[in-house]
């Protein structure tokens, strides 16, 4: 009797030992405000309430072997640079890339993939890679992004085209369906997914204007993310993890080493 009693004291004192750990675990996850736009395949989008995504697979696994808890903050993009900003949120993850204007007020991780714009038009449109942009085409971009990129080196040097500034890339994509606009300018993984989705447009230009996709973090890095995020680019790389979602969400890209061996630094000096 006594040797029973004895036992179920000791297991009942290894299970309060083990709860109040594990308790303590939890606590002590950094708790890491993601941003996530709700419409910009193939890096985030929700679908029937659920966030689908390769950036936000991503962050399932930094999550995991970071000891992070994600809390998904649900921005439009234009928005979500600014929440990272001022530190009301304290990542951008939705395909967002490196520019050297951006860097004076956020911090990035090294880029985990490389990206370049595609001009898309109706399929029964006449316009070229060259025609679609000038002319006094009608062209929608997402602000902050691509409609910066024409905006400075096209509308400011005299090209003659009409910019429509959209927050939702598929908002675009619809009034360019729909004959609004004649021409959308967006970045290759995005519109490589509304190619395959079928949608009533068609590729006439791509490879402009390359840029990093990164991780855009606030100034300062308040919570020590980035090399959390690189370590575990770099196991998901090592693991082989990385060519299956590479393979699941952009199968046209090539399998390239991640973190990228980038100097941002020497990248804004030339």
């Amino acid at each position: 009797m006594f040797k029973a009693k004895w036992m179920a004291v000791a297991i009942g004192m290894v299970v309060f030992v083990f709860s109040a750990v594990c308790a303590t675990l939890a606590a002590d996850q950094k708790v890491v405000k993601v941003c996530i736009d709700t419409e910009f395949p193939p890096f985030t989008w929700v679908e029937k309430g659920e966030v689908k995504g390769l950036d936000w697979e991503l962050w399932q696994y930094i999550a995991e072997v970071g000891g992070l808890k994600i809390e998904p903050i649900f921005v439009p993009w234009p928005q979500s640079l600014v929440s990272v900003e001022k530190g009301q949120a304290d990542v951008q993850a939705g395909g967002v890339c490196f520019t050297c204007k951006r860097s004076e007020r956020l911090d990035f991780t090294r880029p985990y993939c490389k990206q370049d714009q595609v001009v898309l038009v109706r399929k029964d449109s006449d316009l070229n890679g060259v025609t679609a942009l000038c002319c006094g085409a009608k062209v929608g971009a997402m602000l902050g992004t691509a409609y910066m990129w024409l905006e400075e080196e096209l509308v400011a040097k005299g090209v003659d085209i009409k910019l429509q500034a959209y927050d939702v890339t598929d908002l675009g994509m619809k009034d360019l369906e729909n004959g609004r606009i004649d021409a959308m300018y967006t970045d290759g993984p995005t519109a490589r997914s509304f190619l395959e989705k079928g949608r009533n447009v068609k590729a006439v230009g791509m490879g402009y204007n390359y840029e990093y996709v990164a991780f855009a973090i606030t100034k300062g890095d308040p919570k020590n993310l980035v090399p959390i995020i690189e370590k575990a680019l770099k196991n998901l790389y090592e693991s082989g993890k990385w060519a299956e979602l590479i393979h699941k969400y952009m199968p046209w890209s090539p399998i390239e080493a991640v973190p990228m061996a980038i100097d941002y630094k020497e990248l804004c000096a030339q």
